[in-house]
């Protein structure tokens, strides 16, 4: 029993000194709990037996059960015709917290669906927060992720919230090389330098590793009167594209064009 002022005070309140005491038990223990949880949880995830995500899951479902359980906790204790209403509000609550990401992914996944972003074809997708593209195909669309491939065959998982906020146009994969070519050399060893020749060479090694030129995008650059470099575009024949392929191209180009003392560089592989 409560005597003199502080009874006074705690008769004015529609709770007792006992459901006031109660109240500060549960939420002591509540918080005890956490703090005993986050320390194992955190231990285990240190010794590597579950993942950094897996902890983070598990912290969040915890604590939005102990906050469910100070919820009805307290409902119980101030009037037990509210339980009922507390706890549907907690489960309504608590599922949209748990499935919030997956709700999300799976509008987004919709989203994609009506964008039609086809499988396969090969398409250049700016990411959002990414400063460079990334040449790539859609291998598969599911709910909650897109799987992509780059051009070396690397899978890439993005989430389709961020799949649909990124900008994407078709565009085929290609191998950018840059030969820097002796013209004195040149013309010492054949007697003359003409490009096109040259370009033709390039062409019939890059067909033998299954390579094609575009012509049309070749480019003609002269350093000085001894020395031009040509920048050449070449499509894949098949994909990924693998590191041993175009070393074979470069080796081969090496020996063709021996004659004009060539320097070969991979300017881009995208």
């Amino acid at each position: 029993m409560v005597d003199g002022p502080l009874e006074n005070i705690f008769s004015n309140l529609p709770l007792t000194f006992q459901d006031f005491v109660l109240i500060v038990i549960l939420i002591v223990v509540a918080v005890a709990v956490r703090f005993i949880f986050s320390w194992l949880i955190t231990s285990i995830s240190k010794r590597g037996v579950i993942s950094s995500g897996t902890r983070i899951l598990v912290t969040r479902i915890v604590d939005i059960v102990i906050v469910a359980m100070i919820l009805i906790g307290v409902a119980g204790i101030v009037t037990a015709s509210l339980v009922p209403y507390i706890v549907v509000f907690v489960i309504a609550i608590l599922s949209l917290l748990l499935f919030y990401n997956e709700v999300k992914e799976f509008s987004a996944y919709i989203n994609i669906q009506l964008m039609k972003l086809r499988r396969n074809p090969w398409v250049e997708v700016y990411l959002p927060g990414i400063d460079k593209p990334i040449t790539c195909r859609v291998l598969d669309i599911s709910p909650f992720n897109t799987t992509l491939e780059d051009v070396f065959g690397n899978k890439i998982y993005v989430p389709n919230t961020v799949l649909s906020n990124s900008v994407y146009r078709a565009r085929q994969p290609h191998v950018v090389l840059r030969l820097g070519l002796s013209v004195i050399h040149g013309i010492a060893s054949t007697g003359d330098f003409d490009c096109n020749k040259v370009v033709s060479k390039v062409n019939e090694v890059a067909r033998d590793v299954l390579f094609r030129v575009e012509t049309e995008n070749v480019l003609l650059r002269m350093i000085d009167p001894q020395k031009v470099e040509i920048v050449v575009s070449l499509v894949p024949a098949k994909l990924p594209i693998r590191a041993s392929d175009v070393t074979k191209l470069t080796t081969k180009l090496s020996e063709v064009l021996k004659d004009y003392r060539p320097e070969i560089e991979v300017v881009r592989i995208s």
